[in-house]
Formats: C-alpha cells, structure tokens, sequence
C-alpha cells in the first residue's frame, strides 16, 4: 500500500515537471535564430556607414541577446510565443556618446518586434505596422 501511494505522489511530480518543461520550449526562440545576425536594412533602407559607426548586430540564444548597436552594447531577453513571434524584453544599452544617428532607431525597433521570418539566410523582422529590418547571418 505504502508503495502504491509513493508511486503514485512520484508520478503526480514528475508530471508537474514535465509540464513546467514544456511551458520553457514554448517561450524559447527557434534553433534557427540562435545565432549571430547583422544588421543590412533599417525600415526600409540599406544602412551606411553614415547611419552606424560599424554594423549593428544581435546575438541570440533560446532566451536571451546580446549586441551592439554600432557602438553601445545591448542585452535583454527573448520571447517566442509561436512559430514566427517574437519579442525583444527588458533591453539594456550601455550609454557611450557615439556618432550612430540611427542607433535610437534600431533599439526603438527592437523593442516594438513582435513577429520574424528567415529565407536565404536573412533574418526579417516585423512589428505591428510591418517589416522594420533584416539582417544577414553573422
């Protein structure tokens, strides 16, 4: 009988734990973002060296990212909530005084995301007015 209820009270956690489990793969990015990504085009223009003292890029991984904007380093978290959502959170940026003009741009753009896409190895992504910038594998 004593058994039969640690069995029981056994599988009722491992239960619970699987469920928590899944809940974390669900909010995880994509294997095919887990990489690094260069910033080429920002609403719709290719970006010059005009725009960014060097090539803003994003590193990402199933949870969080890390970057530079050109000049200011980035870091923050990641939310995927489906297949081809996701979400730039609690972004932080160091606050050196550079010459990016569009570096208040990018990260505004971040943090409004909500959706992406990858064809030919380019990274798009989308906030709710549409595509906002795409970025090649780094």
């Amino acid at each position: 009988m004593l058994f039969i209820a640690v069995s029981l009270a056994y599988s009722c956690k491992s239960g619970k734990g699987t469920n928590s489990t899944a809940t974390v793969s669900e909010n995880s990015a994509e294997k095919k973002l887990q990489q690094t990504w260069i910033l080429e085009n920002l609403n719709g223009k290719v970006i010059t060296e005009k725009d960014f003292s060097s090539s803003p890029k994003v590193e990402m991984t199933s949870s969080s990212f890390s970057g530079t904007t050109g000049c200011n380093a980035i870091k923050g978290n990641l939310l995927s909530s489906g297949a081809g959502k996701l979400q730039f959170q609690n972004i932080t940026s160091e606050t050196k005084k550079c010459d990016a003009k569009k570096e208040a741009e990018f990260i505004q753009l971040l943090r409004t995301t909500s959706g992406y896409s990858i064809e030919n190895n380019k990274l798009f992504l989308s906030n709710q007015f549409g595509l906002t910038m795409s970025f090649k594998k780094g």
